[in-house]
């Protein structure tokens, strides 16, 4: 064996063993100060339950009943925030809908009790929203000084005798019957026709026949060949769906008439051009009638041209007479002056 070769080896592991001795007594100090630890944590605990337990208050002999506590006085609750609610439109007397207004501002009292917590803010409120007639009874009444401006029940039921007028009873009916749906849409027409039918008290059958006869004839016929509703509510619906698709293809065949301008059919210059200058053969020839009644003779033979052949030469831009192209007969060189052919 090489000692030469060997050298380098036995320094290696000589150094490797050096580094195992010094790793063998790091991890023996490690040891001896985690085992000190533990001996101090142990004698930390100890001290700490001798402490506790001279800190610790004696046990009574004799435990004195529990007190009773006072009851709490019970805390006032707060007010509740008052919703806000749209301010009714102004009301300036009209017929027949008093009883709506009233109705209205009855939905402000209710949701705001806080606010309008007495009959008179009531009134106060209400006259507010006068216009007009109405504004001119309630002042006279507020001038007056009487009992309506103390309870806001009469003033509102004295308010109605005034101005509400509804329409009941047999009046109703006879509007009913009388009612027709005309130019106008079936949403428009079954408006007035539930307004009437709550005042009227039929029953739903009655009214389903009542509703129907008043509709036009195309909406008729589109109800005839379905079935039949089961309430008034049904055939109300089923109605003001069919008018609507007969309104939109109204419209849509309007859009297609001969006089509108989606009906129009859109040509290029030079088509209307050949169009108005060269029409087809089929066409009245009332354009070139002066034309072809003249008669103007060949210069071979002084024969006569056919309708049909001058007819041609016109529609190809040729002329008349000498059938060549880039003049007309006015300027046609072969053409014999009117004193020549005279």
């Amino acid at each position: 064996m090489d000692p030469a070769g060997s050298d380098p080896i036995c320094e290696a592991l000589s150094n490797q063993g050096v580094l195992v001795g010094r790793h063998d007594q790091m991890l023996r100090e490690v040891m001896d100060n985690l085992a000190s630890l533990a001996a101090n944590v142990a004698q930390m605990g100890h001290h700490l339950n001798l402490v506790s337990t001279h800190l610790a208050p004696p046990a009574p002999e004799d435990p004195a009943p529990p007190q009773e506590l006072a009851p709490v006085p019970a805390q006032p609750a707060l007010p509740s925030r008052e919703p806000n609610i749209p301010t009714p439109e102004r009301y300036a007397g009209a017929l027949g809908t008093c009883k709506s207004f009233i109705m209205q501002c009855s939905l402000v009292f209710e949701q705001q009790p806080s606010t309008y917590a007495n009959d008179r803010a009531k009134i106060c409120y209400m006259i507010g929203l006068l216009t007009g007639s109405a504004l001119a009874w309630a002042s006279a009444v507020w001038e007056s000084q009487s009992n309506l401006c103390n309870s806001y029940p009469e003033f509102a039921e004295e308010m109605k005798k005034v101005f509400h007028h509804p329409v009941s009873g047999r009046d109703a009916t006879k509007r009913l019957l009388s009612l027709r749906q005309g130019s106008r849409s079936v949403a428009e027409y079954s408006v007035e026709f539930r307004t009437l039918a709550a005042e009227a008290g039929w029953n739903d059958t009655a009214l389903q026949g009542v509703f129907q006869t008043g509709l036009t004839d195309s909406v008729k016929d589109e109800l005839a060949v379905r079935d039949e509703s089961a309430n008034l509510d049904e055939l109300v619906s089923l109605a003001i769906r069919l008018d609507n698709r007969l309104r939109e293809r109204r419209r849509e065949r309007a859009s297609r008439s001969p006089g509108s301008l989606h009906s129009r059919p859109v040509s290029s210059p030079l088509a209307r051009f050949r169009s108005e200058t060269f029409p087809s053969p089929s066409a009245p020839s009332e354009v070139f009638s002066p034309l072809l009644s003249s008669e103007e003779p060949m210069q071979l033979g002084r024969a006569r041209l056919t309708p049909q052949e001058r007819l041609r030469r016109i529609r190809e831009g040729l002329c008349v007479y000498c059938a060549h192209s880039g003049h007309f007969v006015d300027t046609c060189p072969q053409r014999p002056k009117e004193g020549a052919r005279q």
